[in-house]
């Protein structure tokens, strides 16, 4: 094989792989099973907002969800938070709170997860 022929074929860096790669390269690491983890700017910036440690913890489980599906938006259910003991009133006023604040974008429909679009994401 000649050094012509090695190239040929494009840039290696064009290869949508490695894009994917090097977009991911800056995330923060996902969570292993059972754990949460945050950045301490999100903390600073949702802390002030709900005041209270059950609609923290709505904030928390959106962001570690968000680490986990390495994607901004994510589909929040109850079950989620009651494993945590939430109850759902609790998580619709977290999300209340957070959309006011310009945290999260909401889109809910009946006997549906709401989808949460989170836009504070380090």
């Amino acid at each position: 094989m000649s050094d012509d022929e090695l190239f040929d074929s494009g840039d290696p860096f064009d290869d949508p792989l490695w894009q994917q790669a090097e977009l991911m390269s800056g995330a923060p690491p996902q969570p292993a099973k059972d754990y949460f983890i945050c950045s301490t700017a999100y903390l600073a910036r949702v802390l002030p907002v709900l005041l209270c440690s059950s609609r923290l913890a709505v904030a928390m489980v959106i962001y570690r969800q968000c680490l986990i599906r390495r994607t901004k938006v994510i589909d929040l259910s109850n079950a989620m938070l009651a494993e945590l003991g939430v109850s759902r009133w609790t998580k619709y006023r977290a999300l209340t709170q957070l959309r006011e604040a310009g945290a999260i974008t909401i889109e809910a429909e009946n006997g549906h997860s709401t989808r949460v679009t989170l836009h504070w994401f380090p």
